[in-house]
């Protein structure tokens, strides 16, 4: 409750003359009337309300924590799966690279086996053609 009478004697202590310090007081006690009269009482939150708020804002917290770090342990552990998996990948790709190179290397060394007997078939066919040929010349002549 709004004491006007102890407002108004302390104004005047404060030098203010009676009929200002009346005029203040009314107008202070009409503010105060007023704002009193536009706080809907109903929406106020007691104590008990903020401290259960307080309460149950730790509690989400609380579990909002022990979620983040299950799927930050989740993500971990995925992510080692994942290098894992890659370094199985890589060690296979190696393998199957090293094979690659080795069949290459077969495939080589036949082609130039391949390619020496072409050419000493060839030179044998050259041989022939030159007998053939010389037999003609000497039938030719005689």
């Amino acid at each position: 409750m709004f004491d006007t009478h102890a407002v108004a004697r302390t104004l005047t202590e404060a030098d203010l003359t009676p009929a200002q310090a009346d005029a203040i007081t009314d107008a202070v006690r009409l503010a105060a009337e007023h704002d009193a009269a536009a706080i809907d009482v109903e929406t106020l939150a007691t104590k008990s309300d903020v401290a259960s708020v307080k309460s149950d804002l730790a509690g989400v917290e609380a579990a909002l924590k022990s979620d983040l770090a299950g799927v930050e342990a989740a993500v971990k552990s995925d992510l080692a799966a994942v290098k894992s998996d890659l370094a199985g990948v890589e060690t296979a790709l190696k393998s199957d690279l090293a094979a690659v190179k080795s069949d290459l290397a077969g495939v080589e060394t036949a082609l130039k086996s391949d390619v020496a007997e072409v050419k000493s078939d060839l030179a044998a066919v050259k041989s022939d053609v030159a007998a053939v040929e010389a037999a003609l010349k000497s039938d030719v002549a005689a």
